[in-house]
């Protein structure tokens, strides 16, 4: 893998951290809205998160105007250097025909200039610039853009709106322990896509995180007698997992069409994801409300609306970016396997601001679910720079053909 490969890579690495901070951040926040602040409304929270998208096409529609205007900046300075050049050589025109009859008289060798042409050419290519040319192929349209923003709206909401409820039912530690079952889905979607390749040190960390998983699940919390329990841990735990199996089709399914972060205008497909879910979504608020399964009912003051617009601005409109540019970057199985050290921090989070006890199996799965993410994140750049040093051998000796 070439330098600035393997920049890429560890800028995706960068991000994908980013991430794990925020949402372990957001998670908590979350079940505060939910539980401290006497708000259970998972669905209007998710819809309100979600539809803080849209602002991203307020800025796609400005740096749109910004590109014009200096578009036009261009063609001015273009208009101004071509009348210059247009005077200068009317001015030289007489000293250049005086010359031109002595230049005739210079003969180069026919042998001399096919033999150089090749040379000069080769000397000005670089298979690893053509190696890079290849990431601003196939570059999506607008349309197709909207297409695809539509195509996951949906699932996109599902996924989010599964785990807030979740939060409403059971702790953060068991929620996003749950959550992180998503690298199980990732790897065998992938697989059966082609969009992971299987390998036994994959199939190894998988495997191994699932059974930290399932010894942290299995051994529970030791709460705080000030601590009030799950309301409802079996349909918390449930709504988490279904939440983890949506982010795994979505990941997946984003990295097949996209591919790479080059081939499509982010701020615009984020901001499509947003308008559709505010204009297809709005339903639900009164189907919920009708089966009383969700009563409507705005914030009701302003310390809950800054909580969740803070929320929605950086648990989602920000994580989600930054999400996205990880799986492109990376793989993947990567990041939802790297979304697992949620596990860690949420433990430190629940012991340290909620004074929760955690057993000495809970922080051993949690040592165990790090090495699962260590594992497979060496798999997965081992493959990247294998893959990337063959395209680099191919493009080679295309060049020197």
């Amino acid at each position: 893998m070439f330098t600035n490969e393997r920049q890429r890579y560890a800028t995706g690495i960068i991000f994908l951290l980013g991430v794990v901070f925020i949402w372990v951040g957001s998670s908590f926040l979350m079940n505060n809205i939910f539980a401290g602040q006497d708000y259970n409304k998972p669905f209007a929270i998710t819809y309100i998160n979600t539809a803080s998208f849209s602002l991203y096409l307020l800025a796609f529609f400005l740096s749109k105007q910004k590109r014009s205007i200096d578009k036009q900046r261009i063609i001015d300075f273009s208009h101004a250097l071509y009348d210059t050049a247009s005077r200068s050589s009317v001015e030289s025109l007489s000293e250049h025909s005086a010359k031109s009859d002595e230049a005739m008289h210079i003969t180069v060798p026919t042998e001399q200039c096919v033999s150089t042409a090749p040379q000069r050419a080769h000397s000005h290519i670089d298979p690893h610039d053509l190696l890079l040319s290849t990431h601003n192929e196939q570059k999506l349209s607008n349309r197709e853009v909207a297409k695809l923003g539509l195509t996951f709206c949906i699932l996109w909401f599902a996924a989010n709106w599964s785990s807030n409820a979740s939060l409403a039912y059971t702790n953060v530690a068991s929620s996003t322990i749950l959550a992180s079952m998503s690298a199980f889905f990732t790897l065998c979607i992938g697989a059966l896509v082609g969009i992971e390749k299987l390998s036994f040190l994959k199939f190894i960390a998988v495997f191994v995180s699932i059974i930290g998983v399932f010894m942290i699940s299995r051994e529970g919390t030791l709460e705080t007698p000030d601590e009030s329990p799950a309301s409802n841990p079996l349909l918390g735990n449930f709504l988490a997992l279904l939440g983890a199996f949506f982010y795994g089709c979505y990941t997946v399914l984003l990295k097949l069409r996209i591919q790479n972060e080059s081939h499509v205008n982010m701020p615009l497909f984020f901001g499509f994801v947003g308008i559709f879910n505010i204009f297809l979504l709005w339903p639900f608020f009164w189907i919920l409300d009708w089966f009383q399964i969700e009563c409507f009912q705005l914030p009701p003051s302003n310390t809950l609306w800054i909580m969740i617009a803070t929320n929605a601005l950086v648990g989602t409109f920000l994580s989600d970016y930054l999400w996205l540019l990880a799986v492109l970057m990376t793989s993947p199985l990567v990041v939802t396997l790297g979304m697992s050290l949620t596990i860690p921090m949420s433990l430190i989070g629940d012991s340290v601001f909620k004074g929760i006890l955690m057993s000495n199996t809970y922080w051993f799965g949690a040592f165990i679910i790090l090495s699962g993410f260590l594992a497979v994140n060496f798999a997965a750049f081992k493959e990247n720079e294998k893959e990337n040093e063959q395209k680099y051998t191919l493009l080679n000796d295309d060049v020197v053909l």
